[in-house]
């Protein structure tokens, strides 16, 4: 049996923006997303086996389905059927990431999954078939996949890495609300008829900053945006509420990753963040220290 181990970690979007919605469905987007050190593990064991067969056991959510609606085991069986290997694949996670939260968990285990994979049986498949396979699975996997600092366009397939130059100190906080992917871009498509016209909220002005940022390694006072904060803060008022708690905290920057309700805050040190992080559980609320990594 070979086992290879993991790290799965989490994105935080630093610029998200919607550009159009797309005749198949999706949206257009524009994010610019960043790998922090919040992380799930991942432990791969493969073994001879008469037929494919993929199980899977989670530690530390018994929520979570560990059948073929969980985008890990997709990812193996995408990944053997793509080998026509006749091997049994059991796969451990311990999960750490909140579920649900704009922080790609579901997308990076299953990127986890196909690094492992890809590993364990002697990395037969190069970078880019890696990447076709990841782009199946969803449209953070092949993000996930490479981690770092990059744009994302596209459906969030298309990525330009960039410099990782950036060091940031977070606090990541999720409230106990509930977003659904679908429903935050369908929030989004009734506030906006045309994404593209009418703008006032100065997000090219906001990607032209993160996009200095980047290069510069030195973040810019100037804000980052989030399109989704627009639609999500509608109704997830504790989202919101952590938002205003980061920049009491001391947060230099703070936003909504993904289509949240996760809040992350940007502070000048290690310790202030710490700080805050437990200012925040003692208060009530999940909240986790990590670096961009």
């Amino acid at each position: 049996m070979i086992a290879v181990k993991e790290h799965a970690y989490a994105k935080i979007n630093l610029y998200l923006d919607v550009l159009a919605k797309r005749d198949d469905g999706f949206h257009d987007i524009k994010t610019v997303m960043h790998t922090v050190s919040l992380s799930d593990e991942i432990t791969v064991s493969v073994k001879p086996s008469a037929r494919p067969r993929v199980t899977l056991e989670i530690i530390g959510n018994g929520k979570l389905p560990t059948d073929g609606r969980n985008l890990a085991v997709q990812a193996a069986e995408l990944f053997l059927s793509t080998l026509l290997a006749n091997s049994e694949v059991h796969i451990r996670l311990i999960k750490r990431i909140p579920v649900s939260a704009g922080l790609a968990g579901g997308s990076t285990d299953a990127a986890a999954v196909l690094r492992a994979l890809n590993k364990a049986f002697g990395r037969p498949l190069t970078e880019k078939r890696l990447l076709a396979l990841a782009s199946e699975l969803g449209s953070d996997v092949p993000y996930c996949l490479l981690g770092g600092t990059a744009l994302c366009l596209g459906r969030g397939e298309i990525i330009e890495r960039l410099p990782d130059k950036l060091h940031l100190y977070l606090v990541v906080a999720v409230a106990d609300e509930h977003v659904s992917t679908p429903a935050a871009y369908a929030e989004l498509d009734s506030i906006y008829s045309d994404f593209k016209s009418d703008r006032t909220d100065g997000a090219e002005e906001c990607f032209n900053a993160v996009l200095a940022s980047v290069e510069s390694g030195i973040l810019t006072e100037h804000k980052l945006f989030n399109i989704f904060e627009n639609a999500i803060f509608k109704t997830c008022f504790g989202a919101e509420s952590i938002k205003t708690k980061l920049f009491e905290l001391g947060a230099t920057h703070s936003l909504m990753s993904g289509s949240g309700p996760s809040i992350f805050g940007i502070f000048d040190n290690q310790k202030s963040a710490e700080a805050a992080r437990d200012e925040l559980i003692k208060s009530g609320i999940r909240a986790y220290y990590a670096e961009t990594v």
